[in-house]
């Protein structure tokens, strides 16, 4: 054993995961108006995985470009 606690690859995927949820908490937040919150929110988030809003950032722009009218259509 080398001693170590956790750390493990599961734990990153949860990390991940933990970031993930609350960049969609920012997305909600900046939805009603809130954009101090929501801008507070990814920070937090960005310092858990950098990487979460970004796959976020990702999906939006590939929903978006399927359906370019969806935002005229809500």
């Amino acid at each position: 054993m080398d001693g170590k606690q956790g750390g493990g690859a599961g734990d990153s995927g949860e990390r991940h995961e933990k970031a993930l949820d609350i960049v969609e908490a920012a997305l909600d937040e900046f939805a009603e108006g809130n954009d101090a919150r929501g801008d507070e929110l990814v920070q937090e988030a960005n310092r858990i995985d950098p990487t979460a809003a970004q796959e976020v950032a990702r999906d939006l722009e590939e929903d978006a470009g399927s359906d370019p009218g969806a935002a005229e259509k809500a």
